[in-house]
């Protein structure tokens, strides 16, 4: 496990290594000389990110991709998180602390070894929870907390710190309930009812808007709202979804619109199969003219997107019998029904079926003598 005053051993490691590097680039290059040391450090990271869930802290990094020689980064063996705690000073907060100062002063609150990665990893990110209640009895809401991670190698080596992270946490409301979600063919609506008070029990809430969380079948719920901004109102249309897939979603509520966002733990979790049981529309302009022998049928098209076809059926008006053209669906804006008898009289019916076997309203016509 590395220690925080391990932190200047390492920096001296990866400044020999760097060093040994450039003492092999100053010689003269022969065939068969000792060739410089690789490095495998992982990078840095630079898009750590702190957002404030209930009285928890969440983090959130990418899973380093590359090390600082540019070869693939699968060497890393651990990552630390390290915490300072602030008084709350937005100015002092928003300048970075020098490595060596945030080192000194800060805490490792968290070191992971590469046998537990896959329970901190969410995709290609890591997240990790920093339940800040303070034990003590002293408000979490005094202080502003500044966070940084460092990744470490196979041979606990790092190549730096991370950027970092401030956070103010503020008191927020409590998370929503009653979410309901419900099919409609162009969206899924989302409704819920608005907290009644904050957390530390004070009314009325603190409402700054809503984050929506949606994932796939059994997936996890994102660290990543789907939603860029709050969402204003207690209701919510994710127009950005497939039928014959099943999403789960929750809903938090953000007491703050400073960047980053403050919000309550998600909602209860609902799920919902979106299966398409919407009737296309119907084509338009059925017409059938008669032309010697055969009776021609033409229509403009259904502008339904997921349209798979037509189905025609002819009735003999006299004996009022019912006849599908075709068991195939039509796949074409017009059909030639070669099947009549001239001295009877007919009229026709078409619908369009759609992908998943809706059937539109049926649209009428009579035959035109042409």
């Amino acid at each position: 496990m590395l220690k925080i005053k391990d932190y200047r051993i390492l920096l001296s490691q990866f400044v020999l290594l760097i060093a040994a590097l450039l003492a092999f680039g100053t010689g003269c290059a022969k065939l068969g000389e000792p060739q410089p040391p690789q490095i495998h450090i992982p990078k840095p990271a630079v898009d750590l990110t702190a957002r404030q869930r209930a009285d928890s802290i969440l983090l959130a990094v990418t899973k380093p991709a590359q090390n600082t020689d540019g070869s693939a980064a699968n060497t890393l063996a651990g990552v630390e998180v390290l915490r300072l705690r602030e008084g709350a000073n937005p100015e002092v907060a928003a300048k970075p602390l020098p490595a060596n100062q945030f080192v000194e002063q800060a805490a490792t609150i968290l070191s992971i070894q590469a046998d537990s990665f896959a329970k901190y990893l969410n995709g290609n990110s890591f997240v990790f929870q920093d339940p800040i209640s303070q034990p003590d009895g002293s408000s979490l809401y005094s202080a502003t907390f500044r966070y940084a991670v460092i990744f470490i190698n196979r041979k606990n080596q790092a190549a730096g710190l991370s950027n970092e992270a401030v956070i103010t946490p503020t008191p927020i409301p409590l998370p929503p309930a009653g979410l309901s979600a419900e099919v409609t063919e162009h969206f899924i609506a989302l409704k819920w009812k608005e907290p009644s008070e904050n957390m530390d029990g004070s009314k009325p809430p603190r409402i700054a808007g809503y984050n929506i969380y949606r994932a796939e079948g059994s997936e996890k719920l994102p660290s990543a709202p789907i939603n860029s901004k709050p969402i204003a109102k207690p209701e919510y249309e994710d127009r950005d979804f497939q039928f014959d897939k099943t999403y789960r979603y929750a809903v938090a509520t953000v007491g703050s619109l400073q960047n980053p966002y403050a919000e309550s733990v998600p909602s209860e979790v609902q799920s919902i199969e979106a299966r398409d049981v919407f009737p296309p529309a119907p084509p338009e302009n059925f017409n059938a003219i008669i032309e010697g022998g055969y009776v021609l049928l033409l229509w403009a098209p259904s502008p339904a997107p997921d349209l798979a076809g037509y189905r025609i059926y002819r009735k003999d008006k006299k004996s009022g019998a019912s006849l599908l053209l075709q068991k195939e669906l039509i796949t074409t804006v017009n059909f030639r029904d070669a099947q009549i008898e001239p001295e009877r009289q007919y009229e026709y019916t078409i619908q369009a079926v759609d992908t998943h076997g809706n059937e539109s309203v049926q649209v009428r016509t009579e035959v035109e003598t042409k």
